[in-house]
């Protein structure tokens, strides 16, 4: 049996408890976890019951990282000994792929290496807020521009292209400069207070504009040159999607990803702009095909290692502390800014 932080009861405090140690089966791994990141998603599922409603008692926590102990049949990528980050599954019946535990699963094509000179704190900070905005970013189901690494990339004008981040000082937001800039995109307008604004250019936004401005619609359509100029919008913050859906495009195609659950496009249409589409990212599963996905999570790693991608701002909490986890998770109760916490399981 192991130590492990348990949501018994929706709507109720995380309390210490015991579960089994996990065994790995095929393509996945069992480590004995060094770090893990609670996120807003988290504080939804201990309150709200998001993902877990249905199979209590859970663990929170799906950013991951830790020591490989035990290889599941055919894992032929990892050895034991070697220390490796990467992202569970909500969604999964039993809590094994969650990090607020001693041990946890992780599945080979939802993790990596953690890279020379980084630690794990470091990489448990990326896997599921950097997936989202990769998908968001890159995936054809959302904004759809070809992925870095794809055969169409070599042909792309990512210069000629215009993104809308709105959230730019998030950490999604943030991640989202960062990887725009990285691919070549021309026009980078993150939409956030001007307090970060020198920071978030030096990341690569081409423009900041005042999130209290009352032409936020008006200052960008000008930006990118006309009302029917802004067709890539991702907002990281809001639930209403009601600035995005007010300045893209009404007569050209447009695309809005967001990331909450919702249907963007019907919303829309029912404004007239018939040519645009929108939904929620669904950063927590693996979008891409399997030869996609393998390449983003051997690429992520040496993004951060080349300087393309920073590692976030983030504190530490020692052990399985109810108390400070519980106020971790209370922390990002009305979306005020946080800077989020990473955890020391043992």
């Amino acid at each position: 049996m192991q130590k492990a932080l348990l949501v018994k009861e929706i709507g109720k405090p995380l309390s210490l408890g015991t579960r089994p140690i996990p065994k790995p089966k095929a393509r996945k791994v069992v480590v004995k976890v060094t770090a893990a990141q609670v996120l807003p998603h988290d504080t939804a599922s201990r309150d709200k019951g998001l993902f877990i409603s249905n199979h209590l008692p859970s663990v929170p926590a799906h950013n991951i990282a830790g020591i490989v102990q035990e290889l599941g049949p055919d894992v032929t990528e990892y050895s034991i000994g070697q220390h490796i980050y990467g992202q569970g599954d909500p969604l999964a019946v039993t809590p094994d792929q969650c990090g607020l535990q001693e041990f946890a699963i992780l599945p080979t094509n939802m993790s990596a290496p953690v890279p020379d000179n980084f630690s794990d704190d470091q990489m448990v900070t990326l896997p599921i807020n950097a997936t989202t905005i990769f998908c968001a970013l890159f995936h054809q189901n959302w904004l759809g521009f070809p992925a870095p690494f794809s055969p169409e990339s070599k042909t792309f004008d990512y210069g000629k292209q215009k993104l809308v981040i709105i959230g730019g000082n998030s950490n999604c937001g943030r991640f989202a400069i960062q990887f725009a800039k990285m691919v070549g995109i021309g026009t980078i307008i993150a939409i956030a207070s001007l307090s970060g604004e020198q920071e978030l250019k030096t990341m690569g936004a081409s423009h900041v504009i005042d999130r209290y401005s009352q032409t936020i619609v008006k200052e960008v359509q000008e930006i990118c040159g006309g009302e029917e100029e802004v067709t890539h919008v991702v907002d990281t913050v809001t639930y209403d999607f009601d600035l995005a859906m007010e300045m893209v495009a009404t007569h050209c195609p447009s695309s809005i990803a967001v990331l909450h659950v919702a249907d963007v496009t019907a919303q829309l249409e029912k404004r007239g702009k018939k040519w645009g589409r929108g939904s929620g990212v669904s950063g927590w599963k693996n979008n891409f095909d399997e030869e996609t996905g393998k390449l983003y999570w051997e690429s992520l790693g040496k993004w951060v290692q080349e300087g393309k991608i920073l590692i976030p701002k983030f504190r530490v909490i020692e052990g399985l502390d109810e108390v400070l986890v519980n106020e971790a998770l209370d922390s990002y109760i009305g979306h005020k800014p946080v800077v989020q916490a990473v955890i020391h399981p043992r």
